[in-house]
């Protein structure tokens, strides 16, 4: 590579994900095709053997730093990657998927050739225990004005099957981020679609590829809603705020948009209710659930969010039934519904293995 050619900064952070890195050693970022490459390894606090396999993998090449902070989770990470990086161009990578090896080569290119601030590209879906696979494209676009993004927005980049809001299938040119001082919520998850939508009422410039230059994973186990969150309500509202606010900042008046914002938080709702309030790493008491399941339905957006929902025919007859204790805060009633309709998917998903056979 020559003195001349664009450095690109990888930041990868990393938390008890020992599996993945003695699987996958890295290949698809070691491997890449373009070399000039600076990657950051951020170390969020790991439990288990990974900071000690990422000093084994600093060894073997020389691209590769490596950081170690106390755990904060992914937003607080990718910020101390940011506040490293040195590149003209920066992209994130999570471990437990996979990436084309060309996937930086092309994507600088894009961003020489095109000048833009911003790369969106297609990726694989996979969710193995479900064995589904599903590729998730774009219309290949260049726009250079703000104006034409948003006329695109609502159909081409949020409609999107399986989603749009990660920070893995885009590719940022830094001085754009350093420019409005853009950085990641320090929210446990859902830190992603925040942080894109900062650039959007702020981007001219966005070349999206048709090309599917990633492979994301959807595992059964340590997704978002099988972990324990204590404050889980109050990431969906924190989102749900962010998204108001950009509807406003952006000025768009699709209805569709709000449609989307009370499904995001009402699906945010279920969530901590029906999963994280019964979690098994919640040491809770009953009563103690009883308080956290009014204290929920108590706050202003989730009333707002079960009212439009309700208003708006949303609800199907499950949903109904739930929306009908949740009006009432009726945590017993609330306590049987959740046992009845958890043992009738249990027994169908039985009966559809039998049938399987």
């Amino acid at each position: 590579m020559q003195n001349n050619t664009p450095l690109v900064s990888i930041i990868i952070c990393l938390y008890n994900v020992a599996s993945f890195l003695q699987k996958k050693k890295l290949a698809c970022i070691l491997q890449q095709t373009y070399r000039n490459l600076e990657i950051i390894l951020v170390d969020d606090g790991s439990t288990d053997n990974t900071y000690s396999l990422c000093q084994e993998l600093q060894k073997t090449d020389s691209r590769i730093q490596l950081i170690t902070k106390t755990n904060g989770g992914l937003g607080s990470a990718r910020n101390a990657g940011l506040d490293t990086a040195k590149g003209d161009y920066v992209w994130f990578y999570d471990v437990d998927d996979d990436a084309d090896i060309r996937l930086v080569e092309k994507n600088v290119n894009w961003m020489e050739t095109y000048g833009s601030d911003v790369n969106i590209f297609g990726y694989h879906c996979i969710t193995p225990h479900l064995h589904l696979s599903e590729k998730v494209r774009f219309k290949e676009r260049e726009i250079h004005d703000n104006q034409t993004l948003k006329s695109i927005f609502v159909d081409e980049l949020l409609f999107v099957p399986n989603g749009n809001g990660f920070a893995w299938n885009k590719f940022y040119r830094r001085a754009f981020i350093e420019k409005y001082g853009f950085r990641f919520g320090n929210q446990r998850i859902q830190q992603d679609e925040g942080f894109n939508l900062q650039f959007y009422p702020l981007l001219n410039n966005i070349y999206i590829s048709s090309e599917l230059l990633y492979t994301y994973y959807i595992y059964n186990s340590g997704n978002n809603r099988s972990r324990y969150i204590p404050d889980r309500i109050n990431i969906y509202i924190s989102v749900y705020n962010q998204f108001q606010s950009f509807i406003a900042a952006w000025g768009i008046q699709d209805k569709r948009l709000e449609k989307y914002a009370y499904k995001r938080l009402y699906s945010g709702i279920t969530i901590s209710l029906m999963y994280n309030l019964f979690h098994p790493n919640s040491n809770k008491t009953y009563k103690e659930k009883k308080i956290e399941f009014i204290s929920i339905l108590e706050k202003k957006q989730v009333v707002e969010c079960l009212n439009y929902m309700q208003i708006n025919k949303q609800l199907n007859l499950e949903q109904k039934l739930f929306a009908y204790v949740y009006f009432r805060k009726n945590f017993v009633l609330f306590y049987i519904l959740r046992y009845i309709f958890n043992n009738l998917r249990f027994i169908k998903k039985k009966i559809s293995r039998l049938y399987a056979k």
